[in-house]
């Protein structure tokens, strides 16, 4: 189980901080937990490091120690959609 704990310079859901992010507060890295595919990130920075999810029984790693490799994992998001008042270089009108 990969766990994000409160602590100086570390924020997680407290009822002030949206649920599922956690901010490491000296340098602002962010993880949105409930973004797709960073559960991924985690999991593959923590196989490279060597943990080992087989054994039966539950195993907690540190999170804080995965971030910056699951934040250089994860691509960057998608930009915003253009204004529906910008042109439309589209042939079809129908399709502006």
């Amino acid at each position: 189980m990969i766990v994000f704990r409160k602590g100086p310079g570390r924020l997680v859901n407290d009822g002030m901080f949206h649920d599922g992010g956690v901010l490491r507060t000296s340098d602002r890295a962010y993880l949105n937990l409930h973004r797709p595919g960073v559960a991924r990130a985690l999991l593959d920075e923590a196989l490279e490091r060597g943990h080992d999810f087989a054994p039966a029984e539950t195993i907690e790693i540190d999170g804080w120690e995965l971030i910056d490799g699951a934040l250089r994992r994860l691509r960057p998001p998608d930009q915003p959609a253009p204004q529906d008042d910008q042109p439309c270089d589209h042939p079809d009108p129908r399709r502006r």
